[in-house]
């Protein structure tokens, strides 16, 4: 089994790199400070969601263009071959209690590339009557404040008239969170139309419901006013205006609308509508591109690396899955160069630039080492015999792990960081029985481990989908497997992913919105395999026995036909499924 963890670097590094604006795409030359053109290419993508507290956030919902998924427990995500804009190819994650976390990339055809998106909770700041109005303390100096009679309905554009509740946060852009939790990246479409690279003052994000939870927005020809304080670092080249964006979540773009005006140690300014809001300064860039490899000439794949500066905070970029990075850098800026480890541990330093004119660095070798640890043994059932068809999952420093078990044996290999003794937590299940043990502990360093023999028993397995197809049944189960379930676009969505990296089975279907028990026409289904997929042929029934409330469950089954992609065959399909409902 393959473990999820990136591949971690140890790395002493003789030169330097990274970009305000990362860019994976190795082939293209770098002209003097011009853009190359924006087209549309097929590349993929892969990433991980955290929360505040930097855990993994599953049952995410990810989307980037027509593609779609979620998160599994890991908080991975990934798209194989998907449609992106070269410049500003955007992946877009939504998970409730959380604002909208996004991440726009340059990109290029062919390539496989990285993101880490950090969520934001969606706190309440306040609330005040439609028809008075009011001011909101969103951090100490960041306010908005509102006139009365002054809101509407966002999808109805009625007047609205009940409490206005605020959610909204800060975003400070020197804090070393910042580079994962804002949306998009630091490029921007100025007032001429034209990208540029921008320099962050402040941002802030503000969003309006009713009563009744229903989205808000400002009147036709209303304002807001919208204060940031400035950082205590930037005051000194803080200017008297500055120029005003919002972010387009649909586009993954900064788009300049109004200016802002200094007002003592403050930038004040007016917005007409609410999504993020962002104080920034244009500035000149230049071009930056490497690749990392190894001391075997291995390319060093997804490997993080940060660039921070006194004035503009820290970013981050990742290599591709050839080693490359490349893309915009502040013209004439000293920086420092960071690699990080997986596990958020510093590996190298060193001070780079000014940089003043673009610069292709070529092949950069880096010492590299990884730990690792094997886990192995057997898996019983409630009678003692062996366990044939069943899983292991391992948690080992925050990360799952699983390992499927083949006659009663298993075996899991993990990647870390470290070295030292650390604790480990195993759970053994069976498909079979739909039940699984307790969870035990153990201590093991690198290296081999016997974890002795694990009892797959005793306890129910409480979210599970199963297929029984062409005479064999393919089952994922919580918590080795993500299955998750959300409501979008009026339609319910149901899907069940392996742990990134395990020879697991995905599957997935989707109903009109689910209120209630009955039967219901699937509007698509799949099944895909490690060796072949299954897709729907002809009517598929969704039979809804159970429809728990949020944070209980939804139990049901499905029947009709699917198509084998390899043979062309079509099989008669029947399955039974328990879910969480998330929303």
């Amino acid at each position: 089994m393959r473990s999820y963890r990136l591949p971690l670097i140890f790395a002493v590094l003789s030169s330097f790199t990274i970009f305000y604006a990362c860019n994976k795409y190795k082939d293209t030359p770098l002209p003097s400070n011009e853009l190359p053109e924006e087209k549309t290419v097929t590349a993929s993508v892969q990433g991980r969601v955290l929360d505040e507290n930097g855990l993994p956030v599953q049952g995410a919902a990810v989307t980037s263009g027509t593609a779609s998924t979620t998160t599994d427990v890991n908080g991975v995500f990934s798209f194989t071959d998907i449609s992106l804009s070269s410049r500003f190819g955007f992946v877009k994650v939504v998970k409730q209690g959380y604002f909208i976390g996004s991440r726009s990339i340059l990109t290029s055809a062919g390539s496989s590339n990285y993101v880490s998106i950090t969520l934001i909770p969606r706190t309440s700041k306040g609330s005040f009557s439609a028809s008075g109005g009011g001011s909101v303390v969103v951090e100490t100096g960041d306010t908005v404040a509102f006139d009365g009679s002054s809101f509407v309905n966002a999808a109805t554009n009625a007047a609205y008239s009940g409490t206005v509740h605020v959610y909204a946060a800060y975003l400070d852009p020197l804090s070393l969170n910042a580079a994962g939790q804002m949306p998009g990246d630091l490029r921007g479409i100025g007032a001429d139309g034209k990208e540029t690279m921008l320099r962050s003052f402040g941002m802030m994000v503000v969003e309006l419901e009713g009563d009744g939870g229903e989205k808000l927005q400002l009147a036709s020809g209303k304002l807001a006013n919208i204060t940031m304080k400035i950082p205590d670092a930037l005051k000194a080249t803080a200017a008297a205006t500055i120029p005003l964006w919002y972010f387009n979540d649909t586009t993954g773009r900064w788009i300049q609308q109004g200016s802002g005006v200094r007002k003592g140690d403050s930038y004040c300014g007016q917005t007409a509508h609410f999504t993020w809001w962002n104080y920034d300064a244009p500035m000149g860039a230049v071009n930056l591109k490497l690749q990392l490899k190894d001391q075997h000439g291995v390319p060093l794949t997804y490997t993080r690396v940060d660039m921070t500066s006194p004035t503009l905070g820290t970013k981050s970029g990742y290599t591709d899955v050839t080693g490359y990075i490349s893309g915009l850098i502040p013209k004439g800026e000293t920086l420092q160069l960071k690699v990080m480890s997986s596990c958020g541990t510093l590996l190298a330093g060193a001070n780079v630039g000014p940089t003043l004119a673009d610069q292709d660095l070529g092949t950069l070798t880096v010492n590299s080492e990884i730990a690792s640890l094997t886990l192995s043994g057997t898996v019983v059932n409630c009678n003692g015999g062996i366990v044939d068809s069943g899983y292991v999952n391992v948690v080992v420093e925050g990360l799952n792990y699983r390992s499927a078990v083949s006659k009663g044996a298993f075996t899991v290999n993990v990647t870390r960081c470290a070295t030292a003794t650390t604790s480990v937590s195993l759970l053994a299940g069976d498909y079979k029985t739909l039940e699984q043990g307790s969870s035990i502990s153990l201590s093991a360093d690198t290296g081999k481990n016997d974890a002795g023999q694990l009892t797959a028993c005793g306890t129910a397995i409480e979210q599970y989908v199963s297929v029984t197809v062409d005479g064999k049944t393919y089952t994922v189960n919580y918590p080795v497997d993500s299955i998750g379930y959300w409501v979008q676009n009026n339609t319910s969505n149901f899907q069940s992913l392996p742990v990134t990296g395990s020879a697991g089975y995905s599957l997935g279907w989707q109903t009109q919105a689910l209120s209630g028990t009955g039967t219901f026409p699937a509007n698509y289904f799949y099944l895909n395999t490690t060796v072949r997929g299954f897709y729907q042929s002809g009517a598929i029934q969704c039979t809804i026995s159970q429809f728990g409330n949020i944070n209980e469950y939804i139990v049901g089954g499905f029947s009709g036909n699917l198509k084998d992609s390899v043979s062309q065959v079509i099989y008669p399909m029947t399955g039974n499924f328990k879910v969480r409902r998330d929303e």
